[in-house]
């Protein structure tokens, strides 16, 4: 289950490795070729997917940083 949607990844053989969660070509740069994957999977490599915030010309990972600067800065995105 992701920690920030709270909806269930689904687990297939092609993204799952010992129970954990390894690579899943819907998750990131369609470009990923099988190959990828297979390496991905021998090394332990995983992908996780990550939520942006963004405001103005900022991106930011975390939402409480992104309210403070807009806090900061001005009030709503019509005014950046």
């Amino acid at each position: 289950m992701s920690k920030k949607s709270g909806k269930p990844t689904p687990r297939t053989p092609a993204n799952t490795d010992k129970g954990g969660l390894a690579a899943s070509p819907d998750l990131f740069d369609p470009t990923v070729t099988p190959s990828d994957l297979d390496e991905m999977a021998k090394y332990g490599i995983k992908c996780i997917p990550v939520d942006y915030f963004h405001f103005g010309d900022f991106r930011y990972t975390n939402l409480a940083d992104a309210i403070a600067q807009a806090k900061r800065g001005c009030g709503t995105l019509s005014e950046v």
